[in-house]
């Protein structure tokens, strides 16, 4: 009999959980219900809330909807889009995670509170996703957003840095973006270096137990199955880790990817995900592999 096993710490994160449920609700309701882009980064829940009856607009159909309420997902969005909502008499339903919007508040009083001649917001992110945006959106697009080491020579070595964090992010890169920023300003800057640099890691704390997690979960099996979607950045990081862990590591998007040849010699199979792939979603991937085991 092969063992087969769900990570434990893997499913939703609480922000998406939250939005998953609430959309859920209201559409079982009755409700008209409008998604403002993707609820999460994930083909399958997407299509899942789409045959519940979810209707998923972008960002220049806010200004044409028929009457319906618009659910904002968890990774936030910039003061514009409730402008932009208010002025056509939008209702909204607030789904931004707690957790992103304390760092929307955090990175706006920062930005209130610093010298602009002499200080510098930098972002570590992804400039492309929704809560980047978001975040920009606090600040006037007055920030810098580096997601990678190599960006760091397009910091003005002559300005405090002000460093905060995307929450998804990898924590272990983050500490390795703050080591190349005070390298970079030691290295570059007039003034005394350490005084020119000010960090706040604000990672989900959630995703800060994610890596660890993982590593004790990924190396117990013969096989690794990792689920989420393709588009997921989170998703991407944390397959790319168990990889690290498991050289025998399978990313899939559905259980319908799986192959039963995969399996041949196996013992043990582990699956796992990322913070925007469900329990539910496991568990399914998880009686696939029964189901192919067992035939």
């Amino acid at each position: 009999m092969i063992k087969i096993e769900i990570d434990p710490g893997a499913g939703f994160c609480f922000g998406v959980d939250e939005v998953i449920k609430t959309a859920e609700a209201r559409l079982q309701n009755g409700e008209v219900l409008y998604g403002l882009g993707d609820m999460v980064h994930n083909a399958a829940e997407m299509k899942r809330l789409q045959v519940l009856g979810l209707k998923t607009i972008d960002h220049q159909q806010l200004t044409s909807l028929p009457p319906g309420k618009v659910l904002f997902r968890a990774h936030g969005e910039p003061p514009e889009t409730y402008i932009t909502a208010a002025q056509y008499g939008v209702e909204i339903i607030d789904g931004t995670c707690p957790i992103v919007a304390r760092l929307q508040k955090k990175l706006k009083k920062a930005y209130d509170d610093m010298d602009h001649s002499k200080e510098q917001l930098v972002i570590y992110g992804k400039p492309d996703h929704p809560e980047t945006i978001g975040l920009m959106g606090q600040v006037n697009g007055d920030a810098i957003v580096l997601s990678s080491v190599e960006g760091v020579s397009s910091i003005d070595p002559e300005k405090r840095v002000l460093l905060f964090s995307q929450t998804t992010m990898d924590p272990e890169q983050f500490k390795e973006m703050e080591k190349a920023l005070k390298n970079y300003l030691r290295n570059t800057s007039k003034e005394t270096k350490y005084a020119q640099f000010k960090s706040d890691c604000t990672i989900c704390g959630q995703m800060k137990k994610r890596k660890p997690g993982l590593s004790r979960f990924a190396r117990k099996y013969d096989l690794m199955l990792f689920v989420s979607g393709k588009n997921s950045s989170n998703g991407k990081m944390l397959y790319e880790y168990c990889l690290s862990l498991n050289p025998s590591t399978f990313w899939i998007s559905e259980k319908e990817e799986i192959e039963k040849q995969w399996f041949e010699g196996c013992q043990s199979i582990g699956i796992s995900g990322a913070t925007s792939t469900s329990r539910e979603q496991l568990e399914s991937v998880m009686k696939q592999v029964k189901k192919l085991t067992l035939s």
